[in-house]
């Protein structure tokens, strides 16, 4: 059953979204192989045909039905990309349409349709062929009135269909780019589904002329890795089928460093006819402490030549000299008009007390009195409230469940820095925050491609007036009555009174961070150091200037994730470390009086590092 238990939390806890969205359908949906029965309509290939598409009948047993919750109208198709090595010089013959179980009787009005363009209503599109025969649960085959003649030009193809049912149309197996496209004309805009979990549309097309060969591998690039120089890593590279063979087993080299391998076969998992799964190919250590490219080929498919045209696929491989700590980070998009995002409330306050300050907590508002505009490259981002982002990798309703998950895995991530910040204040005034970052990559590179982002945060933060009062739709909501969520639930649907912690009421280039904040030319275990002045005269969210602290967040612009954090106080506020910032030495660690590693001064006696080697005890209040 393909991801059932987070599709239906999801809707189970109706996101507040700006938009209605694509989801599976509740209960048990299809989540089994769709029936053998076919209509009478059903075509079998003769000589020069086959059928073809992203998806094989394999798959059909993992399957489901997707839609936006209420019955309505959908166009759903594929895109075929411009020459096609498999299908560019072919011709469309016919469609295949997949129904699942008991909803054929629910379809009405179905078309056939083939565009150079996703069409913002039926009757754009470039060709369209009513279907007047009965749909059956199953495989419904239509043949095209006019053959519709590739030309190794890029096409879309699909069907249009009205149902009474909320979640009509069928997808199986895993995604796939180009594999599920789909709109509901008038209230979703096309969306491709890749990456959602929703599978591959089920659906293929009857082609003939097509050139497919019967033994053809194509690894697809991989993204960057990490590890210790000296070790071999072993890296899941997607290897895409195009020949008409199921891959049992590859031969392969691989080119780094100017050098290539001996050839070397391996054992695949069983890959059918255009399908891919990910193989585990080991690389070859290396000892410099740099970045690496290193190039997979792959020669040989079940003991034959590789007759694919793309048999190479590149990615690299950060070899170094030691692995750093890493801090989580979870940006978590709310707002008080929103009411499910109490959720997201419960969310931080759970990875709190699991993990205290080895993760860095940044609670984003938006469209109340704690918005802030400097966070809005990343709120632009963002698509339906309550969210949150963790290191910018992962997007994660925030449950404590799936941020526990998510959390769980960085915590498990090899990363190739980390980054310690220092504040103090930079006027008597507290007008303006000194910081300060030491920041250290265990690699090196001549073109590094990273910068250091500022949030300042604030805990306690509360106000009065009916912005202030928290929208709750968890109050005596039976899907929250347990001990998480005991609050809310018993809580009245507006709550007033909160104080909101971790919120985030500055920010220095968020998405990318500081120009200069970060050396392009990075050398292995070198500390690169950054001093920045961050004013504050002109900020009207703070309240509390005792209670704010700040956060580093190391970025890698090669894809915008967070790799690494630090979080700190600011030194001298009312809250006070009493002597630290009198000395002329700058303090760069804080532990407990029983040597425990601290990320920041806590209340009650610290023992402080200072950066001319001294160490001091000093009193928090």
């Amino acid at each position: 059953m393909k991801k059932t238990f987070l599709l239906l939390a999801a809707m189970m806890m109706a996101v507040c979204s700006y938009a209605q969205v694509w989801t599976a359908a509740p209960g048990n949906g299809v989540q089994r192989k769709a029936p053998a029965k076919v209509n009478k309509a059903t075509i079998t290939p003769t000589d020069g045909q086959m059928w073809w598409g992203y998806m094989n009948e394999s798959e059909l047993s993992n399957s489901t039905t997707i839609g936006i919750g209420s019955p309505t109208s959908f166009i759903t198709g594929i895109y075929v990309p411009a020459n096609n090595e498999q299908i560019g010089g072919a011709t469309v013959k016919a469609v295949r349409v997949y129904i699942a179980d008991e909803l054929a009787s629910t379809m009405s009005n179905m078309k056939v349709w083939i565009s150079k363009s996703q069409p913002a209503n039926i009757n754009n599109a470039d060709y369209v062929q009513d279907i007047k025969e009965t749909l059956t649960d199953g495989a419904n085959d239509f043949e095209l009135t006019t053959p519709y003649e590739v030309n190794n030009g890029a096409f879309y193809i699909g069907y249009y269909v009205s149902s009474t049912n909320a979640y009509p149309i069928m997808s199986c197996g895993s995604d796939a780019i180009d594999a599920f496209l789909i709109c509901a004309p008038g209230q979703v805009a096309w969306s491709d589904l890749n990456g959602n979990g929703f599978g591959k549309l089920a659906f293929q097309i009857l082609v003939e002329g097509a050139n497919i060969v019967e033994e053809s591998a194509t690894p697809s690039d991989f993204p960057t890795v990490y590890t210790i120089a000296g070790n071999e890593v072993t890296i899941g590279v997607d290897i895409n089928n195009n020949g008409s063979n199921t891959i049992n087993n590859i031969s392969y080299t691989i080119t780094a460093n100017g050098t290539t391998t001996e050839e070397t076969t391996i054992t695949t998992p069983a890959i059918a006819f255009n399908s891919k799964a990910s193989v585990n190919i080991t690389f070859p250590a290396s000892a410099d402490p740099k970045k690496v490219e290193n190039e997979i080929t792959i020669t040989k498919v079940n003991g034959v030549a590789n007759g694919a045209s793309n048999k190479s696929a590149k990615g690299n491989i950060i070899n170094m000299t030691d692995v750093p700590t890493v801090v989580p980070v979870i940006e978590e998009f709310t707002g008080t008009w929103c009411g499910w995002c109490p959720v997201g409330f419960v969310g931080l306050q759970s990875i709190h007390d699991t993990y205290g300050d080895k993760v860095v907590l940044i609670a984003v508002h938006d469209s109340d009195p704690m918005t802030i505009s400097d966070y809005n490259p990343i709120l632009n981002q963002v698509s339906s409230f309550p969210s949150s982002f963790v290191n910018r990798a992962y997007d994660v309703y925030p449950h404590p469940v799936y941020l526990k998950s998510a959390v769980s895995q960085v915590l498990t991530e090899v990363v190739p820095g980390s980054v310690t910040a220092t504040a103090e204040w930079a006027d008597a005034d507290k007008k303006a925050i000194k910081v300060n970052t030491e920041t250290t990559f265990y690699y090196t590179d001549d073109n590094g491609q990273y910068g250091i982002a500022l949030v300042l945060i604030e805990d306690g933060m509360k106000g009065t007036g009916s912005q202030w009062s928290q929208t709750n739709n968890l109050s005596h909501n039976a899907n929250y009555n347990n001990s998480d969520f005991s609050f809310w639930y018993n809580a009245a649907s507006k709550v007033t009174g909160l104080e909101f912690d971790h919120v985030a009421v500055a920010a220095w280039d968020i998405a990318s961070g500081i120009s200069g904040s970060v050396n392009s030319t990075i050398t292995a275990s070198e500390v690169q150091k950054f001093s920045y002045t961050a004013d504050i005269s002109g900020n009207s969210l703070i309240q509390d200037k005792s209670k704010l602290k700040v956060v580093a967040l190391l970025i890698d612009n090669s894809n915008g994730r967070i790799l690494n954090a630090s979080e700190t106080s600011i030194q001298g506020d009312a809250s006070g470390i009493l002597s630290i910032g009198t000395d002329a030495a700058q303090p760069v660690e804080f532990y407990t009086i029983d040597g425990k590693l601290l990320n920041a001064p806590q209340k009650g006696l610290n023992i402080v590092k200072y950066a001319d080697g001294s160490v001091k005890k000093v009193m928090v209040k």
